[in-house]
């Protein structure tokens, strides 16, 4: 049995997506952050961490999408989300690291500076924060010169840039990041594939029922 522990439109909707694309049977259990689920001590048994995604297979538990995608990769390897030959996975590693400790690591603050002002200007946070951002979508933008896909292919990569693409929607970020028109086809593509589309738009759902 494989269970996903998910919150709507946080960084786990990259395997709710890898695991459709898979086509693994699994369950999607909800753990709703802006209701402080997270913090639940049900969910702290399982992730001790209190952070989304965490995947169970069969009982053992996997935290943190860096390892979760290329694990779904593993258990499906026809779906072909990471590829096979070792220097290209480990390219395709190195793209989903960028993704985790760059791209989501400005996302956050550029967002929610609250939380991490400390003190300081919130504004001020928030502005460096996107300046952050807008390199790292840049850095990203290039890298999609003559390609389709971040690691050539389609793979677990693409879905989880989709995810923190979609945050570009935030309110606060409008008008304040770089034209990246690469990163927009790269998004239309990854949405038009069977499924993920309403997958998504279902998070949406989810997100506004409160």
């Amino acid at each position: 049995m494989i269970t996903l522990y998910h919150s709507p439109l946080a960084c786990s909707l990259a395997s709710k997506l890898a695991l459709l694309e898979s086509g693994l049977p699994h369950e999607v259990e909800l753990v709703r952050t802006w209701r402080d689920e997270q913090r639940a001590p049900a969910y702290l048994a399982v992730n001790p961490a209190g952070k989304v995604p965490a995947l169970s297979v069969d009982g053992a538990v996997v935290t943190e999408s860096t390892a979760i995608l290329p694990l779904i990769s593993d258990l499906a390897p026809a779906a072909g989300l990471m590829p096979a030959e070792p220097v290209a996975r480990a390219r395709a590693q190195a793209v989903l690291s960028f993704l985790s400790s760059s791209l989501q690591a400005a996302f956050t603050p550029a967002m929610f500076p609250d939380r991490y002002a400390g003190g300081a200007d919130v504004e001020a946070v928030r502005a460096a924060a996107i300046g952050r951002l807008g390199d790292a979508l840049l850095l990203l933008e290039a890298r999609l010169d003559g390609r389709e896909y971040l690691a050539g292919d389609f793979s677990a990569c693409d879905l989880y840039a989709s995810v923190f693409l979609t945050w570009r929607a935030t309110p606060a970020l409008q008008g304040r990041l770089p034209a990246t028109p690469r990163l927009d086809a790269l998004q239309g593509r990854v949405m038009a594939r069977p499924g993920l589309g309403a997958a998504v738009a279902q998070d949406f759902a989810l997100r506004q029922k409160g």
